[in-house]
């Protein structure tokens, strides 16, 4: 069953998004899909360790690779996430996307830089 728009922020975790863009306009090269998903492995730990959230995983496409993390505080996940993105080569050009209730009810995705 599809959960509704509501649902989605009725639970008390946050969605916040970490978006990579990538070389090309599809997945990006195997090499750079590898460092990232390494630096993702990197990003988990501090986050688990931390106590702020958890990581949901990952997804390629469109010359974007998103990291899906969730937690009751977005400002704690940010926190921690922030200074790591902010000292990668790799997250130049990177932004956060959080997932917030749109004025019709709707989720919409609120950009930040990193």
């Amino acid at each position: 069953m599809a959960e509704s728009a509501d649902s989605l922020f009725d639970d008390d975790e946050r969605d916040l998004l970490v978006v990579f863009p990538l070389s090309n306009r599809d997945m990006g090269t195997a090499s750079e899909r590898d460092a990232l998903e390494a630096f993702a492995e990197g990003l988990d730990a501090e986050v688990r360790e931390a106590g702020v959230g958890d990581y949901d995983g990952n997804e390629y496409g469109g010359g974007e690779f998103i990291l899906f993390f969730c937690g009751p505080d977005v400002d704690r996940l940010l926190a921690v996430l922030r200074p790591l993105l902010a000292d990668s080569p790799l997250a130049h050009g990177a932004r956060f996307e959080l997932l917030r209730e749109g004025p019709d009810g709707e989720p919409t995705r609120q950009r930040l830089r990193i």
